[in-house]
């Protein structure tokens, strides 16, 4: 099974939505907006949204809603490893805001609700 690194990225530390990037611990700039491991096969595509997730109650209380994001994939480079089937995506993105559309994130049953079920079974 390949599994993929993917690194969502600014074109350039001086690109438009500077001030939207996150800060790194330090408190300095970073040009790297998010990473994600994918072990399903389903790259990125330009035109893609980066997606954004926030608890609109208790926002220190994992999430409930989620929206797509200001920043949009332009371009990606691709590189594999035949000897590891390790790939990593690297892609580009640059800052186009669009208008905020939280929407409710759809739940399935808590985990200890599953556990019974299949104990009863």
């Amino acid at each position: 099974m390949n599994q993929t690194w993917i690194v969502y990225k600014v074109e350039s530390m001086s690109a438009e939505g500077w001030r939207e990037r996150k800060l790194m611990p330090s408190g300095g700039l970073t040009e790297m907006l998010t990473e994600e491991w994918d072990f399903s096969g389903k790259l990125p595509k330009i035109g893609d949204r980066l997606r954004e997730y926030t608890n609109l109650q208790d926002p220190d209380n994992g999430i409930t809603h989620g929206r797509d994001g200001d920043w949009i994939v332009t371009r990606i480079n691709h590189f594999s490893s035949e000897e590891t089937q390790q790939e990593i995506a690297i892609c580009y993105c640059a800052y186009q805001p669009i208008e905020v559309k939280w929407v409710e994130l759809k739940r399935g049953r808590p985990v200890n609700e599953i556990l019974q079920a299949t104990e009863v079974g």
